[in-house]
C-alpha cells in the first residue's frame, strides 16, 4: 500500500553534436531536431517538478497510513495536502503534454527532407527516424492518458481514507486498482525510454553516414 505513486523518469532528449554540415540534408535534419529539442524544454522542466512532487507525496502518504481514526483531524489535514499535491501534478502534466504536442508539430518537416534527399537509402533511413520520433510521441500520449487514470484512482483512494464509512476490504480493493494502474504507467515509461534510445541511435547513425559523404 506504500508504493503506489510512480516515480517518473522519462529519460533522454534529442541530442545534437554536429557543428559543421556537409550537406543540406544534414543541416535540415539538424534544424528539425533542434526544433524538437527546444519545444521539449517545458516537458523536461515539468518532469523535474513531477518527480519532486511524487516523492514528497509518497512520504506524505506513508505518514497518512500510520494514522488511526482517532487522529482524524490530522488525517484530514494530511489527506488534504496530498490532494493538493495531486492537483499540482496534473498541472505540470498538462504543461508537459502541451510541450510534447508542440514538438510533434515539427515532425512533418521530415517529409520535406525525405523528398529532397538524393539517395533512396538515405530517404529510407530518414523515414525510419521520422517514424521512430512519431512512435515516441505516441507513447508519451499513452503515458498522459494512463497517468491521468492513475491520478483519478488516487483521488478516489484519498477520499476513502477520510470517509469513516469506508470498508477496509473496499479500501484494499482500491489500493490494488491503484497499484495495477501504476504498473501500466511504469510499462509505458519503459517503452518511452526505449523509444528515446532508438531515436538517438538512429539519429547518430544517420549523421555519421551523412558526414562521410
Amino acid at each position: 500500500m506504500r508504493k503506489y505513486i510512480v516515480s517518473i523518469i522519462l529519460i533522454g532528449t534529442l541530442f545534437l553534436s554536429a557543428c559543421n554540415f556537409g550537406s543540406s540534408t544534414e543541416k535540415d535534419l539538424a534544424d528539425v531536431l533542434s526544433k524538437l529539442n527546444s519545444a521539449e524544454e517545458k516537458y523536461r522542466e515539468a518532469q523535474g517538478e513531477l518527480s519532486s512532487l511524487e516523492k514528497s507525496e509518497q512520504n506524505l502518504f506513508n505518514e497518512i497510513i500510520q494514522l488511526t481514526q482517532e487522529e482524524k483531524e490530522e488525517l484530514k489535514t494530511k489527506v488534504s495536502e496530498a490532494e493538493e499535491s495531486l492537483e499540482k501534478r496534473l498541472t505540470f502534466l498538462a504543461d508537459e503534454e502541451k510541450s510534447m504536442n508542440k514538438a510533434k508539430e515539427s515532425v512533418a518537416t521530415f517529409d520535406e527532407i525525405i523528398e529532397k534527399a538524393d539517395e533512396e537509402k538515405v530517404k529510407a533511413e530518414i523515414t525510419e527516424l521520422r517514424d521512430s520520433v512519431n512512435n515516441r510521441y505516441d507513447l508519451h500520449s499513452d503515458f498522459v492518458e494512463n497517468y491521468t487514470k492513475l491520478t483519478d484512482l488516487q483521488k478516489e483512494l484519498y477520499g476513502m481514507l477520510v470517509d469513516e464509512e469506508t470498508d477496509v476490504s473496499k479500501l484494499q480493493e482500491k489500493v490494488i486498482e491503484v497499484n495495477k494502474q501504476n504498473e501500466t504507467v511504469k510499462e509505458i515509461i519503459n517503452s518511452f525510454n526505449e523509444a528515446t534510445g532508438i531515436v538517438n541511435k538512429l539519429k547518430e547513425d544517420l549523421f555519421n553516414k551523412l558526414a562521410e559523404k
